[in-house]
């Protein structure tokens, strides 16, 4: 690389030269997090996520051995084994299925574009966050010639990452969200037992170097 200025300071700079071990974190300061799975709780869409879908299948990932999945089962819930890309089962993980709505009036992928969404990350990034703003942008085929253009433009400058997916006929299996009609869902919340605790599935100890990347595994 070569050098083609140099510009002398009026006031010191303040610099840091700081080395890390491989695995370690980082605490933010004087800065607000937004994680992903703390959001679901009161029942909030993820990130700049829209709801997925008014009613749908909400599917998660549990080793086959940890007590979580007797309570699921108990409770009535479909549970299978991941199926892998080529058919085969892992019987190491088992897939649990629980039946999720977003309240009346919540903002669908169905009432926005992909390029509405690519817009709302946009002005996340510029406006609010310094950090990478988490977004999956649901998008239909018809709009990649629309979602292209709009990458040209804006993503070197607006974006810092981004993650796209088919809203339907993406050909994943037990994909995380599937949409379902209110019949279906209110089927199968009628022949399922809300699970209100979890004290007898066992304490969970995780590591702090199975969390360094920002994401604990569910067990």
């Amino acid at each position: 690389m070569k050098i083609v200025n140099i510009t002398k300071r009026k006031t010191p700079a303040f610099t840091v030269d700081m080395e890390v071990e491989n695995t370690h974190s980082y605490q933010l300061s004087n800065g607000v997090v937004s994680h992903n799975s703390l959001s679901l709780l009161p029942g909030v869409t993820p990130g700049i996520h829209p709801g997925y879908a008014q009613y749908m299948i909400r599917r998660i990932r549990i080793a086959s051995n940890h007590s979580l999945v007797d309570v699921c089962r108990k409770h009535g819930y479909d549970i299978e084994y991941q199926k892998n890309f080529d058919g085969s089962e892992d019987r190491g993980t088992m897939v649990v299925s629980f039946p999720f709505s977003y309240p009346e009036g919540t903002k669908l992928a169905a009432d926005m574009t992909a390029i509405d969404q690519l817009n709302e990350v946009k002005k996340m990034q510029t406006l609010w966050s310094d950090n990478s703003v988490s977004c999956t942008v649901y998008y239909r085929k018809e709009e990649l010639p629309a979602i292209k253009d709009y990458l040209k433009k804006n993503y070197k400058t607006s974006h810092k990452s981004l993650s796209f997916l088919l809203h339907s006929e993406h050909g994943f299996k037990q994909a995380p969200f599937e949409e379902i009609t209110k019949e279906a869902y209110d089927e199968y919340v009628a022949r399922t037992i809300p699970i209100t605790s979890v004290d007898d599935a066992g304490e969970i100890d995780l590591s702090d170097a199975e969390c360094a990347g920002g994401a604990c595994p569910i067990r």
